[in-house]
């Protein structure tokens, strides 16, 4: 059976009260979402703002890292008058830039940039980096490397070691061979250098923890070839940096003939 419940009769004039008070609620909801529209209003201006000036930041130290800044050039006369031991350094297409001889201790050569970058190098190899964007942090077993006995390297020679960076890669192993290759002319100071090219073929040994494009690259060293001393290389530290190509300027001064200062000529 279905019940019926009464309800009683509002007293007279409650519809219209009641009426009042929605429209009362009704008015003041809307207040605040307009109030609400105009603080993320206000929020969404700032953050534009905000992001329209990082963005303008970030444009112009894009204009930095790209500017047409020119190479260093030193003539050779500046060069063999020197005190300093100095080297010409290009990394990837970064204008090159002069590098000054700081220390020889331990048998590594430490070079210093204007900007206190610095390179160290134990005969000729790079073993440890300051102020890249990834820097070398160490190499192991140095001491085997080929490139310091350039007069015995043969084909069938490798040389594993294992290296750290900077960006949280460390133990990776590292695998080389390498190839000679006589009679290469190289200019330097406008003059040609007849030099023994040789080149290091490298191959991780490892998987990295970062996509790697390929895991194989070169590094050349060009050796002089009456003297056997290193006047360039080009080395690339692992296949996600651009190559460090380092012309040891002073050894080459004191490779050439004196010149005076009005016969300049810099290194191409």
């Amino acid at each position: 059976m279905v019940k019926f419940v009464a309800i009683k009769k509002p007293p007279a004039g409650g519809f219209f009260i009641a009426v009042g008070l929605f429209g009362i609620f009704i008015q003041r909801a809307y207040t605040l979402i307009a109030s609400i529209r105009t603080v993320f209003s206000s929020l969404v201006l700032l953050t534009l703002t905000a992001c329209a000036g990082t963005y303008h930041s970030y444009l112009d130290n894009l204009k930095l890292a790209f500017a047409d800044t020119p190479d260093a050039e030193l003539s050779l006369a500046d060069v063999q008058q020197s005190q300093y031991d100095l080297l010409y350094v290009k990394h990837g297409e970064r204008a090159q830039a002069v590098m000054v001889l700081m220390h020889l201790e331990a048998g590594q050569h430490k070079w210093v940039s204007a900007d206190n970058a610095m390179l160290i190098m134990e005969q000729g190899r790079l073993v440890r980096t300051l102020g890249l964007e990834n820097d070398l942090l160490h190499l192991t077993n140095t001491i085997n490397d080929p490139v310091r006995r350039v007069a015995s390297i043969r084909p069938d020679n490798t040389w594993l070691r294992l290296a750290d960076w900077h960006n949280g890669e460390y133990g990776y192993t590292l695998r080389s061979s390498f190839e000679v290759i006589p009679a290469q002319q190289l200019t330097v100071f406008q003059q040609q250098l007849n030099t023994t090219l040789v080149v290091e073929y490298v191959k991780y040994e490892d998987q990295a923890n970062y996509l790697r494009f390929d895991g194989q690259w070169q590094n050349y060293f060009w050796f002089d070839s009456k003297t056997g001393t290193l006047i360039k290389s080009e080395q690339t530290l692992s296949p996600f940096l651009q190559p460090i190509t380092m012309t040891y300027a002073s050894r080459i001064g004191r490779l050439l003939p004196p010149v005076s200062k009005t016969n300049t000529g810099g290194a191409q």
